[in-house]
């Protein structure tokens, strides 16, 4: 046991440039990753949950009050990974190489390094594993790490969710393996088959034989001008995809006014503040809007005739390079 009056290594240094730029690295990484398991917010990097672990689990080699045991025991440990260092001072800076190398994502897993640092949490608290407690502890970043050094862990959140994940991250997981995905997938594909079978109904498919997966969703307001009465979907923007391979916009038709609503911006959209414009036309050989009713939305929104809809017989929706590309 580490006696109160020694210090801990993290109270007197810490790699801090070569953790920062495991944990940015760590963001791009996927694969085996834990953040894949479920999205969460605020979610703390492993590398540095790791790090600062191990820096306050370990003591200060250099202080008075160091245990003795650990002074000797440590060399020998760190011996499978580097030098032993000789001395206090070497003894410190070889724990801090150890604790900025173990915070690589692609040590993580290694059987050596995970073999050390368990070894000098066991050197450092012979008498018992360390418990971590951490009350609110979201994505779980810091029990997960706790239990990579060999720790005791204990973990709770206010957000159900947070237990759910944590649960599964620090308990299922563990004691079930690669058997608890089987059965996730068996099950999944169950509620699958339930859900396609329930909804079948609700998602016809195309005349191409395609399913469309979700519906867009807007409000509705009458087109004002004499001979149209077509119900304009207030839209800001057409575009569904604007990356530079995958461009889709919506391409809407005035079903009643076949003419209308062709060359439509999909930047622009049906609606720019009181403005709803229901489709250019050809004027005197310029392209001019066909139908604007001006201050119509928020006259007909106090007069409660917007409407919410996700299909309009008046109009349809599809996209420059076909109709498959707007369910994406």
């Amino acid at each position: 046991m580490i006696p109160r009056a020694c210090r801990r290594l993290a109270e007197v240094d810490f790699p801090i440039a070569v953790v920062s730029r495991h944990a940015a690295r760590e963001k791009s990484i996927r694969h085996g990753h834990p953040s894949t398991l479920h999205l969460w917010w605020a979610r703390r990097p492993l590398a540095s949950s790791r790090a600062v672990l191990l820096a306050l689990l370990l003591p200060d080699p250099g202080d008075a009050a160091c245990p003795a045991a650990f002074r000797a025991r440590a060399p020998e440990i760190l011996s499978a990974v580097r030098q032993p260092p000789a001395g206090a001072a070497e003894l410190r800076k070889a724990l801090l190489w150890f604790i900025g190398s173990f915070a690589d994502w692609n040590m993580a897993a290694d059987r050596t390094y995970l073999r050390v640092a368990r070894e000098l949490v066991r050197a450092a608290h012979p008498d018992e594993a360390p418990l971590v407690v951490d009350p609110f502890a979201g994505g779980g970043s810091i029990p997960l790490e706790a239990l990579r050094l060999g720790c005791e862990a204990f973990a709770s959140d206010l957000n159900p969710v947070a237990c759910l994940i944590l649960k599964v991250m620090l308990e299922d997981i563990p004691r079930r393996g690669p058997g608890l995905a089987d059965e996730l997938r068996r099950v999944g594909g169950e509620i699958k088959a339930a859900a396609e079978k329930e909804l079948a109904d609700l998602y016809p498919p195309d005349p191409d034989g395609a399913t469309p997966i979700a519906y867009l969703w807007a409000r509705t307001v009458r087109c004002e001008a004499p001979r149209c009465g077509a119900e304009i979907p207030l839209l800001r923007s057409f575009w569904l995809c604007r990356k530079a391979k995958r461009r889709r916009a919506l391409q809407p038709k005035v079903v009643r006014n076949p003419g209308g609503g062709g060359g439509m911006s999909p930047s622009r959209g049906s609606s720019r503040r009181p403005t709803v414009t229901c489709g250019p036309a050809r004027w005197r050989g310029r392209r001019r809007p066909a139908c604007v009713a001006k201050s119509s939305c928020r006259r007909n929104g106090c007069a409660s005739n917007l409407r919410g809809s996700a299909a309009e017989p008046t109009w349809s929706s599809t996209t420059p390079a076909g109709a498959a590309a707007a369910r994406a």
